[in-house]
């Protein structure tokens, strides 16, 4: 049988850049604040290899 892992990602975003923080589902457990990341391709890309 295979665990199976949910994850809420939430993301504020703007033109100059992105805002994100996660949150699995677990109860009690606190979200991740991850910062500002700005809005180019790179850093989108990097933080969608991240997850």
């Amino acid at each position: 049988m295979s665990k199976h892992n949910i994850v809420f990602i939430g993301m504020d975003t703007h033109k100059s850049f992105i805002e994100v923080a996660y949150i699995e589902d677990v109860r009690g457990v606190k979200p991740i604040h991850l910062g500002k990341n700005p809005s180019t391709k790179q850093s989108v890309i990097k933080l969608v290899r991240r997850f």
